[in-house]
């Protein structure tokens, strides 16, 4: 069995569909609890009206944060294999089939990840650049890859091309290692690069088995806007630095210290932001960039 585990805060107009896609898995084989970090009394009506009985409602004790959310999810989950199911995304339809399948062929990996279709507000395929770049970056789209010691690190500091809702993760392997609470938008990388620094790997899948559904309110899109993620990912590679230097990882380290991805994708979000006239961001990223 896999928990499909979902974390809520709000979205109430994306979280039906959430709902919906996870009861459409091909594979029977899953159990499914939704953790209620909101005050929205909408929703434990609609899980119980969508979920059928197969769905769990669990409403926490007081607002957690994200960070302590996404680890609540890990922790009431009944199975060793978990995915924190982000509320506004969806999964396809061969999402848990293709992860038990992984799971199977490499027993001791502490998380599997695959590859993700990006929709819209309405589900309808959506072109990200973002996302391009992620593609582009992988270690591999098209076959399977397992990230492990220096050269899985070395990876993931060239560019975070893990799309952090299709991890699904075995709890006897991850053991107490939870999600960062302190940060909101690195919380994925410092989780996986804590695993392969602590001697663990993680498997890649090229199949396109989540929907990662971008629009303007989620949590990535307001983390940009306000520079947020960008001080986030920056005090995250001067750590990476400090910590490969250290271990005598010389490329990793000086992958870190470049920090080539994140300074590109400042100068092209705040030229984005000059060309929309949006000014007020476009001087804050600007500034951001000379400080790295």
């Amino acid at each position: 069995m896999i928990t499909l585990a979902i974390p809520y805060y709000s979205g109430l107009e994306f979280l039906e569909r959430t709902l919906t896609s996870v009861l459409a898995q091909t594979s029977d084989d899953w159990s499914c609890v939704l953790c209620d970090d909101s005050s929205d009394e909408r929703v434990a009506p609609l899980v119980q009206r969508v979920g059928k009985g197969r769905i769990r409602y669990a409403k926490n004790p007081g607002n957690l944060g994200m960070g302590a959310n996404f680890n609540r999810c890990i922790e009431v989950a009944e199975t060793d294999l978990v995915t924190v199911v982000h509320a506004d995304d969806e999964l396809a339809p061969e999402y848990v089939s293709t992860m038990h399948a992984a799971a199977e062929r490499h027993p001791r990996a502490a998380a599997f990840y695959c590859n993700a279709t990006i929709i819209g507000p309405n589900s309808e395929p959506r072109f990200s650049l973002a996302d391009l770049v992620k593609r582009m970056i992988t270690p591999s789209a098209r076959t399977e890859v397992v990230l492990a010691g220096e050269p899985g690190v070395r990876a993931l500091m060239q560019g975070n091309f893990i799309v952090a809702p299709t991890l699904c993760f075995r709890r006897s392997v991850l053991g107490t290692r939870r999600f960062p609470t302190d940060v909101r938008f690195i919380m994925d990388v410092s989780l996986t690069t804590q695993l392969l620094l602590d001697g663990e790997h993680i498997v890649g899948l090229p199949a396109h088995a989540y929907r990662y559904r971008r629009h303007d309110e989620n949590a990535t899109e307001q983390l940009t806007r306000t520079q947020d993620r960008y001080r986030e990912e920056s005090a995250f590679y001067d750590r990476m630095y400090e910590i490969a230097t250290t271990r005598g990882w010389l490329e990793c380290a000086k992958t870190a210290r470049r920090k080539r991805i994140l300074k590109l994708n400042l100068a092209y979000r705040s030229l984005k932001s000059a060309v929309m006239l949006d000014l007020a961001t476009a001087r804050r990223g600007f500034a951001t960039l000379r400080k790295l």
